[in-house]
């Protein structure tokens, strides 16, 4: 038996001696790159096992994964197309960290594409923030929500006919907040909030969001209103940086 054996444990090692060295000499003759075919071979196995219904949910995810990215990327097209005075940079969140989460994001665009600090940043449904730093080929973007004491913004509200100029606050819970809106303005949840154009920083009639809540103050002689924001800020990642156009 034991003869017997070795007699097979030679073939084996002669077989494989020869598989080896005739994928060394074919791909030294031909450049072809063996790593990779064994690799196939070794996991030639594995993926027949796999079955087709698994093949296909796989397929199914990375498909809409797709169709998502496809429709993110159409609808930041449409909004840089209708602010003709600013041209656009368009560039891809590369990083989020999550002690800053709602505070600041960093893109892949940086100096060597004309960024500069305090330039607009959008994405496909409105306003996200404004560069806070620039390095050469990434740069920070202050988030909208970020709730450091010097991030207002002068917004115009929409309702019902009407606008009015205000100041967009965030309280520390990284709410967007407008306060001191006069009683007799007549404002309803779902009322529009855009940019003012009233400061150099942010172009006019860029969206924020819409008005989801509103409550009197303390002493009941004057508004607040709670916004919403339009995008969904804990997912982005396609963004447009705004040059103002010479």
């Amino acid at each position: 038996m034991k003869k017997i054996d070795f007699k097979y444990q030679f073939i084996i090692f002669i077989i494989s001696g020869g598989i080896l060295f005739s994928l060394l000499f074919f791909s030294i003759k031909y450049n072809w790159n063996y790593s990779f075919i064994l690799r196939d071979i070794l996991y030639f196995p594995i993926n027949v096992i796999v079955p087709d219904n698994e093949q296909d949910i796989v397929l199914e995810g990375r498909e809409l994964e797709l169709q998502k990215e496809v429709n993110e990327l159409k609808e930041l097209l449409e909004i840089n197309n209708s602010l003709t005075d600013f041209t656009s940079v368009n560039a891809t969140v590369v990083n989020r960290n999550t002690a800053y989460w709602n505070s600041q994001i960093t893109i892949n665009k940086g100096s060597n594409s004309k960024i500069k600090e305090g330039m607009a940043v959008i994405d496909g449904n409105g306003l996200v923030g404004r560069v806070e730093k620039v390095g050469f080929n990434t740069s920070v973007v202050k988030l909208i929500t970020n709730n450091s004491s010097n991030n207002k913004i002068s917004v115009k509200i929409w309702a019902n006919g009407e606008e009015i100029n205000k100041v967009l606050t965030i309280d520390e819970d990284n709410n967007m907040i407008i306060s001191g809106i006069d009683n007799s303005f007549k404002l309803e949840e779902g009322a529009l909030v855009t940019t003012s154009g009233l400061s150099d920083i942010y172009p006019s009639g860029i969206i924020i969001g819409y008005v989801d809540k509103v409550e009197n103050d303390k002493f009941g002689i004057s508004k607040r209103a709670y916004i919403k924001h339009k995008s969904n800020l804990d997912n982005i990642r396609f963004v447009s940086v705004l040059i103002r156009s010479s």
